[in-house]
Parts: C-alpha cells; structure tokens; sequence
C-alpha cells in the first residue's frame, strides 16, 4: 500500500502510465468493448470498477495535452450529435478534476474503434452502459 495513492491504481496501471510520453494515447473501454483484439501494445482490465471511477483516478495524476485541442474524446451513440448518459459523467469527472480547462468532444463509434487500436494502453472496466469509451491523450508537466 502506498499513501495518497488511489488503491484502484495498482502497480501495472502506475507502470503503464509512467511509461506513456507526450502525445501519446489510452482508452478506458467498457464492458462491450473488444479490448483484447484492439489492445496492440497494454491492455489492463479492471473488474469490478466503471469507467467514471478509472477516469477519475486516471485524471489525479495524467496531465492532459495542452497542445492538442481535443485531448478527450468521448464515443458517441451512432447516428446521434447528443451526449451519452456516460459522456456526461465522463464531461462531469473532467470538469471537475484539475484538467478542467482541457476541451473534450464526441466521437463516432467507427473513428474511436480506428483510435483505439493507436493507444498505448487500454483499460477495460465493467461499465456495461452503453458508449462508455472515452480515449486521453498524454500531456506534460511543467513543473
């Protein structure tokens, strides 16, 4: 165990996200997800746990890309512009971490499904509502 650290961050999460750089990619999938067969460099699975709960203790250490302008995507219900149950929680954690003033924005479920196979690492929760996938991208600290 370690101090100030969410115990939801294991060893391999910590790992893998120490060793992503600047720019690059990791999804956090839900249930329905085929994170396997997508995964091309790290897949984790979290049990147990939803992809509002990950991204929450994911943004407390991942700085988002500052010079990209959407360093959040979120997977969008095909056919449709209007955000997901999920979407919204995803814009809620965001909004009220400290990688608030990043943008975020929806997108379709083919263009994630090509991203997804591009990210460093993959997250698969439990989340079993529906479109709870959602790609950050990996920025800098500069401090």
């Amino acid at each position: 165990m370690l101090k100030h650290i969410d115990p939801l961050l294991n060893a391999d999460l910590l790992f893998a996200l120490q060793n992503m750089g600047h720019g690059d990619r990791l999804a956090i999938v839900d249930a329905n997800f085929p994170a396997h067969s997508h995964a091309h460099r790290t897949y984790l699975s979290m049990p147990g746990v939803g992809a509002s709960k990950v991204l929450d203790s994911v943004l407390k250490h991942f700085p988002l890309d500052a010079f990209t302008e959407y360093p959040l995507m979120i997977m969008a219900a095909d056919g449709s512009e209007q955000a997901t149950e999920a979407a919204v929680d995803f814009m809620e954690v965001k909004n009220n971490s400290e990688e608030s003033d990043h943008n975020s924005k929806l997108i379709d479920r083919h263009e994630f499904y090509s991203l997804a196979r591009e990210c460093q690492l993959i997250i698969s929760t439990n989340d079993v509502r529906p479109y709870a996938c959602l790609i950050l991208q990996k920025g800098v600290i500069f401090d």
